[in-house]
């Protein structure tokens, strides 16, 4: 019997040794996860500018290239004819009779982005001033750098690169944004790219064959109208977005009474 009150003694014992080892362990632990927990500090959420300044962006450029598609190729044309109580420009014009028309514009790419660059750039310049307005209203400290901005045009996109520093500061926090870059649907490339060919056509043989255009590349849709002075006026329809350019041609013009 006295062996037996040992040998319980004995597992009781041993049992009291591991829970105090399992306690001890679990303490450990603890104090590792307390200790190695960086401590919990108020932070500073920062508000994130980048969507606001690119969502306003997106609009004035769509807002030039919807000005570019109506005139043309300009924002404001400056040799158009009045069709419709629409301003367009002439992409290839002779004044006088019998003579086919000249390409006014045979860098017409170059000359649409720097028409939306001319655009873009003071509004552009307003959405971050507006931006940072509104971040100082929230006890933001915003400095910002000069502003760079550059235009590739697509097919079925314009792209749209923002280079500018902009800086945050809060309660000793600061977060820096550089880089706005854009990626645009629209189809103002695709429509510039016709008209280029049609002006082309126009200067060398006075004639654009659109019936036969349209049977090769089926997403365009062409009209054409003429007009009592022999100005052409060509109208071209992206059926991918609906959207409509009008551009202008002048040549080889017979007089009245011939």
């Amino acid at each position: 019997m006295e062996k037996i009150n040992n040998c319980y003694k004995g597992k009781k014992a041993q049992v009291a040794i591991w829970f105090i080892i399992a306690i001890v362990i679990v303490a450990l632990l603890a104090a590792i996860y307390v200790f190695s927990k960086k401590p919990i500090t108020p932070g500073v959420e920062f508000e994130n500018p980048q969507d606001r300044i690119e969502s306003c962006a997106i609009d004035a450029v769509n807002e030039a290239a919807e000005l570019i598609i109506k005139h043309g190729g300009f924002v404001e044309p400056k040799n158009f004819k009045i069709y419709k109580n629409n301003k367009i420009e002439y992409l290839c014009e002779n004044t006088g009779n019998f003579k086919p028309c000249i390409n006014q514009h045979p860098m017409l790419f170059e000359e649409i982005k720097k028409e939306i660059l001319n655009y873009v750039y003071p509004r552009i310049n307003q959405c971050f001033t507006t931006a940072k307005e509104e971040l100082e209203k929230r006890q933001y400290s915003v400095s910002m750098e000069p502003m760079k901005i550059n235009v590739t045009l697509a097919s079925d996109r314009i792209f749209l690169f923002i280079d500018r520093d902009l800086t945050l500061s809060k309660q000793e926090n600061t977060e820096r944004f550089k880089d706005f870059n854009i990626e645009i649907n629209n189809p103002l490339y695709d429509l510039a790219k016709l008209a280029v060919e049609i002006g082309n056509q126009e200067a060398k043989f006075c004639y654009f064959e659109y019936v036969g255009y349209m049977i090769l590349y089926p997403r365009f849709s062409i009209e054409k109208v003429a007009l009592s002075d022999s100005t052409k006026i060509y109208t071209l329809k992206d059926k991918h977005s609906n959207k409509e350019m009008n551009i202008a041609v002048r040549g080889c013009a017979i007089p009245p009474g011939i």
